[in-house]
């Protein structure tokens, strides 16, 4: 696929919901903005391009008259119900587009599936076929390690760094980075909107003071593959971040009883935000028990039953006083 394909379909996707506006001159086509507020909003991370994307899928296949046979599946989750709709899509685009070939029809509705699948909490499609297990948001990201997977291979009774150093994985550290800033600042965004501003690990001497540091509970330089997650991510005041989470200022090094207290803290911050109805959800309980996973090398954490906060805490708390 060239670079112009690349980027032209999405922005074809984007001129078609009116987020911008397409002026044709000759056989070249220029694109405006044409709505900056939601442009903005799927700029800020990933996950709002996705709820973008996924609002967008859904209107598409309601006003062609599909979308029936999505609910179907995402209701049934049986092989019939995945032939069903993969025939009603293929047979609706070859009839109604200029795409004529089942190959190409196939590529497409992986990429309008799996993103609903997703949110429905259900299985999509995988190599041509339904998939053996629900939909995960790794499993959307283009070109990411999901590390979930290749820790599901890794026997109990072996640490992380003795299966890396024989199933080693080529991380990208560029990649990482982007998206670890990247989620700092939707989080400083989010905490300044929804908290004023204020330190996610409440300490009274702190309560006047702006949290504008957002500090990786488990450090990027060692745990990549969870740096990006807001899971692992905690908005604090600068003397919190440089006085007490990093010892007298040096980032390379972490004092383990305040990362007792930021997990304490995160995981109460967490809890708010999945049970508070007025608030937009912003985390995952099972981020969070990955990151508890990764972060403490203990395969024990993703046995913790959904949204049981007080297993959480416990699981915290053993690790720091064993």
């Amino acid at each position: 696929m060239s670079m112009i394909k690349f980027f032209q379909q999405p922005m074809e996707m984007l001129a078609n919901a009116g987020v911008l506006i397409k002026i044709k001159y000759g056989k070249r086509n220029f694109y405006k903005v044409g709505n900056k507020s939601i442009l903005e909003y799927i700029a800020l991370r990933e996950r709002n391009a996705l709820i973008f994307l996924k609002n967008y899928i859904e209107k598409v296949l309601k006003d062609s008259g599909l979308y029936s046979y999505f609910e179907n599946f995402f209701r049934l989750q049986t092989q019939t119900a995945y032939n069903n709709v993969k025939q009603a899509f293929s047979d609706f685009t070859i009839r109604y587009t200029k795409i004529n070939g089942k190959v190409e029809c196939n590529r497409i509705f992986i990429k309008v599936l799996n993103p609903l699948a997703y949110f429905a909490n259900s299985c999509g499609t995988e190599r041509g076929h339904i998939s053996h297990q629900i939909i995960t948001y790794d499993m959307l990201m283009y070109n990411r390690n999901n590390f979930r997977d290749i820790y599901a291979d890794k026997p109990k009774g072996i640490t992380r760094k003795e299966y890396a150093d024989k199933h080693p994985v080529e991380v990208n550290d560029a990649y990482y980075h982007y998206q670890s800033k990247k989620a700092k600042r939707f989080l400083r965004l989010f905490n300044d909107q929804n908290r004023d501003g204020r330190t996610e690990h409440i300490e009274v001497s702190h309560t006047k003071d702006k949290a504008i540091h957002m500090h990786n509970i488990f450090p990027e330089s060692i745990y990549p593959e969870i740096c990006y997650y807001l899971e692992n991510i905690i908005a604090l005041t600068p003397t919190q971040h440089f006085n007490y989470a990093h010892p007298n200022g040096y980032t390379q090094e972490i004092d383990e009883q305040y990362q007792h207290l930021l997990l304490l803290s995160k995981a109460n911050r967490i809890y708010e935000n999945l049970t508070d109805t007025t608030t937009e959800k912003i985390y995952e309980f099972s981020n969070f028990l990955f990151v508890l996973d990764v972060g403490f090398d203990n395969d024990d954490i993703m046995e913790i039953a959904d949204m049981d906060f007080g297993s959480v805490i416990n699981a915290i708390n053993i690790h720091y006083t064993t």
